[in-house]
């Protein structure tokens, strides 16, 4: 643990010299992910395998989610799991620690929260149909965080008004949509419909500020694109002609 506290006294470097930290690790530093993963580790992970070896949990970083069977327990954890973190000098975040319920087949009750968000999906309950009719099942999508995100993304990309060949575009866009549909579409992918439909949406736009084309016309040339090149963007694929 020698090496880690060295790292966490080491200082950052400004454009006025080094600036020495007595606290948390350096915001966007490279080793700061790093350093954020190995302190839970001791503090969190390893207490929770020796005091409560019982409870499942899954944690990315200082983001943690822990399976509790009834309210009463997850009160009762939530306590003690917050005396740890004092001991560590640590503490819970007020207002992203919640108690969530998941409702799920015959479990129902009513509760005030019954979603919450982790690592860009939402966790819900939905209704999935299968071959016996269907039930109630507490699965993730693409949160409403994540969509804002991706947009903000495209958008900073800055390509408005450049009058560049369509398959240049793609060259451009496929990577970053590839991630996205790897990442966001491996459940309930079509939640994400509206996602992909906003992106037509602003290639529309690109190509009528690019090319002075009116609305009408550049969705036409838009569909003469999709007949001959079907794969020419990532998302198209996902989406009924």
């Amino acid at each position: 643990m020698l090496y880690v506290e060295r790292w966490l006294k080491a200082g950052v470097m400004k454009d006025t010299g080094a600036e020495s930290r007595d606290k948390g690790t350096p915001q966007g530093g490279v080793i700061s992910p790093l350093l954020s993963n190995i302190f839970p580790h001791f503090t969190f992970d390893k207490w929770m395998e020796k005091n409560f070896p019982y409870i499942k949990f899954e944690r990315y970083c200082d983001d943690i989610i822990i399976h509790c069977v009834s309210i009463k327990q997850a009160e009762f954890l939530k306590q003690r799991i917050s005396q740890r973190l004092t001991e560590c000098k640590l503490e819970l975040n007020a207002s992203k620690t919640q108690i969530v319920y998941c409702p799920k087949g015959q479990h129902r009750e009513r509760h005030d929260q019954t979603s919450f968000d982790f690592l860009g999906y939402t966790f819900r309950p939905r209704w999935i149909n299968h071959a016996q009719g269907g039930e109630l099942a507490f699965t993730p999508c693409m949160s409403s965080v994540a969509k804002k995100s991706v947009k903000e993304s495209v958008r900073n990309m800055q390509f408005k008004r450049k009058k560049i060949p369509i398959q240049r575009m793609a060259v451009l866009l496929n990577p970053k949509l590839r991630g996205w549909i790897e990442y966001y579409c491996k459940w309930n992918k079509w939640t994400t419909t509206g996602l992909w439909w906003w992106m037509n949406n602003r290639l529309m736009r690109w190509v009528m500020k690019s090319r002075l084309f009116s609305k009408k016309r550049a969705y036409r040339w838009l569909q003469g694109i999709y007949k001959t090149q079907p794969r020419l963007f990532v998302h198209w694929q996902l989406l009924k002609p």
